[in-house]
């Protein structure tokens, strides 16, 4: 009776059987249900395999047919009282809950007689239920302990109107509590579909359940604080946001004024004690990782509406399980001038920090002081130099009155620009490149008179310079997490491509191109950590600017010497004297397709054929290595750089050790940059506008709701 069989929409959608003894079944169909209950019962079909109806269900233990009402109520009540024994055994399994029968209220009320039985059957399911709105909470009760009063009377044939009408009234439905609330119910006179809500008898009475997915039942919420709480946390709210009248009054009419709104003190309590839980898991997990392997910090430093300066610190590590870097928001505090680093940060084990990424300049900054006393490499987050590159190409006096004009004369035709376009380009001053959107929108997207062609010449000029930054950009958005190593190939790359100085440049261009390239120069192609960063990623060691060759190899082999009790040059590398039969990929990734799709990496760089197999040196050095390694190696851009060390790393024995210092450090703070640029303004004006005493506490739950 179990055998499953094929559905067929014809008989799904013609057939209904308003009297379940004319229906005649062979087989049964098992459908695939999320629900428990489900295993013990099956859709009928016949013995062409074809289902029958979906209106009703049948019971595989004793083949009783039940009314399908979309949701698992009638399955539930049927097992719980005709198979008792396995009702059990299913609850105890699956740890299921289910709350005692509640005793009618009024247990006189005078039976019906049998020939009014289908009548008040159908007026509960439908008329009731389509004029709820307008009865009250008592007449409802009324019609449920009527109906179930008749059919106690009535004999064993008829329990299952009893699971029809009764049970829905009476039980909340504890895994299935948000499809029960949408069921969908069939108006015989009109024949449409809708959403019947849940009385509110049943909300007096309801055992409120939160879900797996961490939701509530909109009308089902028995702890009030809990929702509210995590309202706070998912949206970003302020705590006293929740008392605000409107909101507030929301909530109670929501509940049916049944529940008061919990003291503000609540809420924080809540929010403190899962703070709290949450932060002991992370930094037990924090201390363990930190003190066994490299890993990389970063700083985010951000002013909210009051003024007041927070800092948020990052954690980045390799999991070992992924072969990936992971993200973490370890904590954010109040940035003040009695700020304890050592207090803060006491979970991590600092000699093991490779890098620290911070979004912000400040040579005599408490953060900047402290890490090189704890002699820390300092990288400016990539995102802050593109940011950097753009403000000062706007405080250009050519640009500066550029944008100024060009602003004066959108918001001059705002009306007419606005008859024609669907939207205006938005316009904040924490995000440069929203002048950037005002320019191309300026010089792209209107037709202006003669009389404004070199004012749209100059924004075309500028914004044709900035391209590169955008380029840049967009390579760093196809990467999951955009490593640090590809920062400095990437700026290399879009210097000599898109920054270089061409004949045809009249003076605007020349000068919006120097000013990018100085940024550049002076923070990513200077750094000899992203230097370093890049010769130990095989992707990218030949397609980097290295000013300083020598520079960074005295650099490497400190680090080497240092980290990894390295033998002094000209000694054996243990490492390197590891036996080696190892073979280097060089099947392209495409398989002989050309036409595949490329990765962003793919389109910014081409490079050569991997050359033949290299040869391992057992006398070998940080120098020596790095000679081999970049005469010998060549990568495809598609190919993990994590992998190929685990794969080559008895070739070139010092530099794999060194890489491992690199792999977990990405470029950026955050990936917010990633987001479209309104929602990046969004979320950051959520964050401006947060206040009070639990901002680090909401943040830091926030960011791990996921």
């Amino acid at each position: 009776m179990s055998e499953e069989v094929s559905a067929s929409p014809v008989a799904i959608s013609d057939l209904k059987y308003e009297d379940v003894s004319q229906l005649n079944f062979s087989k049964l169909y098992s459908p695939k249900m999320k629900s428990v209950y489900w295993r013990y019962f099956g859709f009928p079909s016949n013995d062409n395999n074809e289902v029958i109806t979906k209106q009703n269900v049948v019971c595989i233990k004793c083949h009783k047919v039940l009314t399908n009402h979309g949701n698992t109520t009638n399955l539930r009540a049927h097992l719980q009282h005709r198979h008792k024994d396995l009702f059990k055994e299913l609850c105890q399994e699956h740890d299921i809950h289910v709350p005692p029968r509640k005793t009618p209220r009024n247990v006189t009320h005078p039976p019906l007689s049998k020939r009014n039985v289908s009548s008040r059957r159908v007026k509960l399911e439908f008329i009731s239920n389509r004029n709820h709105d307008n009865a009250s909470d008592e007449e409802l009760d009324e019609a449920a302990v009527a109906t179930a009063a008749m059919q106690a009377e009535e004999d064993a044939s008829s329990q299952t109107m009893l699971y029809e009408t009764m049970v829905p009234y009476t039980y909340d439905e504890a895994d299935n509590l948000v499809e029960e609330e949408e069921r969908l119910v069939m108006e015989p006179k009109f024949g449409r579909k809708r959403k019947v809500a849940t009385p509110s008898s049943v909300l007096h009475h309801a055992r409120g359940i939160k879900h797996e997915d961490g939701g509530y039942g909109v009308a089902n919420i028995a702890n009030l604080a809990e929702a509210l709480t995590d309202i706070v946390i998912k949206d970003l709210r302020n705590v006293d946001t929740l008392y605000d009248v409107g909101f507030s009054e929301f909530v109670r009419q929501a509940l049916g004024n049944s529940a008061p709104m919990p003291e503000p003190h609540k809420i924080d309590s809540l929010i403190s004690e899962m703070h709290a839980s949450k932060f002991l898991e992370i930094g037990e997990m924090t201390r363990e990782l930190a003190s066994e392997k490299p890993f990389s910090l970063a700083f985010e430093q951000w002013v909210n509406v009051e003024q007041r300066r927070f800092l948020s610190i990052f954690h980045h590590y390799l999991d070992e399980e992924t072969q990936s870097v992971r993200s973490m928001l370890y904590a954010t505090v109040q940035y003040t001038d009695y700020i304890v680093f050592d207090d803060l940060l006491t979970d991590f084990y600092l000699p093991n920090c490779t890098l620290a990424i911070i979004n912000y300049e400040d040579e005599e900054d408490l953060l900047h002081t402290y890490l090189r006393e704890k002699n820390i490499p300092i990288v400016l987050c990539y995102v802050s130099v593109i940011d950097k590159c753009l403000r000062r190409v706007f405080e250009l006096e050519e640009v500066a009155t550029l944008v100024e004009q060009v602003r004066d004369i959108i918001q001059r035709y705002s009306t007419e620009i606005s008859s024609k376009v669907s939207e205006l380009p938005a316009y904040n001053e924490h995000f440069p490149w929203t002048v950037y959107e005002t320019l191309k929108f300026f010089a792209e997207t209107i037709s202006w008179s003669d009389d404004m062609d070199q004012l749209v010449i100059s924004a075309k000029t500028v914004t044709e310079a900035l391209s590169a930054l955008v380029i840049a950009l967009d390579t760093l958005r196809g990467e999951d997490i955009p490593l640090c190593s590809m920062l400095s190939p990437i700026t290399s790359k879009i210097l000599i491509k898109k920054l270089g100085i061409a004949e045809q440049d009249d003076p605007l261009m020349m000068n919006v191109k120097r000013t990018i390239a100085a940024v550049l120069q002076a923070h990513v192609i200077s750094n000899d950590n992203l230097t370093a960063a890049a010769l130990l990623d095989p992707r990218f060691h030949r397609l980097t600017t290295i000013d300083n060759l020598d520079r960074v190899i005295r650099m490497l082999t400190q680090k080497y010497n240092k980290n990894f009790n390295g033998a002094a040059e000209g000694e054996n590398s243990e490492v390197a004297a590891t036996s080696g039969a190892v073979t280097i990929k060089s099947e392209p990734r495409t398989g002989g397709n050309s036409t595949a799709r490329k990765s962003k990496l793919e389109l910014l760089f081409d490079i050569a054929e991997i050359p033949n197999l290299p040869k391992r040196d057992a006398d070998s050095n940080v120098e020596t290595d790095l000679k081999r390694y970049r005469n010998e190696v060549v990568v495809q851009l598609d190919e993990s750089p994590i992998e190929w060390w685990l794969k080559m790393g008895n070739i070139y024995g010092t530099l794999r050790d060194l890489a491992t210092l690199y792999q977990s450090v990405p470029g950026v703070v955050t990936l917010s940059f990633k987001k479209a640029l309104r929602e990046q303004m969004y979320d950051f004006n959520k964050r401006f506008m947060l206040t009070g005493s639990q901002i680090d506490a909401i943040l830091f739950l926030h960011h791990h709701n996921n």
